[in-house]
């Protein structure tokens, strides 16, 4: 008789220790769940992250494309943005899977393209205007050096993603995606 070797995992999040069998009867995340936290952080995060690089330019009386927003070479940028975006995708898929682990809470299909949607659409975009078009931008403008504003804007995107309760094996490939990306 085979026996099933099994080892106990402490999740800080749950505060106790857990199975590392895979069950059939896993309890997946649904619409529900996702709207749960998805309302409060729009309202807390993901809206003040979009207001504030448009405050900033029209009290400063800067263009749009201080912030990197300009309609030149739409087709390359976009072109671009297609491939280093499946290449970063694929990435956090995999680093997501053998770095961080398999204790994470699968969505439905139904929440999974809400999710989807929510990161590709919304907070993809939100947060790239900010970090990567305000605060790169306006540290660049302060300190007159293009590297301190690359370098404040990716220790800053990745200690932000700390204060959402991320564990720092996530941190990390975070921040690694943002050494890397934001060249």
């Amino acid at each position: 008789m085979a026996s099933t070797q099994t080892r106990d995992i402490f999740l800080p999040r749950r505060g106790k220790r857990v199975s590392s069998i895979k069950s059939p009867d896993v309890v997946r995340s649904t619409v529900a769940d996702t709207w749960r936290w998805l309302w409060p952080d729009m309202l807390m995060r993901i809206i003040p992250m979009a207001v504030i690089p448009f405050l900033y330019i029209t009290f400063l009386r800067l263009p749009l494309s201080f912030l990197g927003l300009t309609w030149h070479d739409v087709p390359e940028q976009l072109a671009i943005g297609a491939l280093v975006g499946i290449f970063m995708a694929a990435f956090a898929a995999v680093y997501r899977m053998f770095i961080v682990g398999p204790w994470f809470r699968r969505p439905t299909i139904s929440d999974h393209f809400l999710q989807g949607f929510f990161y590709l659409f919304i907070n993809g975009p939100v947060e790239e205007l900010f970090f990567r078009g305000f605060v790169w931008a306006a540290i660049t403008q302060w300190t007159g050096w293009i590297g301190w504003g690359w370098l404040v804007s990716t220790a800053t995107y990745t200690l932000y993603h700390r204060l959402g309760k991320w564990n720092w094996r996530s941190v990390g490939g975070v921040g690694l995606a943002g050494l890397v990306f934001s060249l």
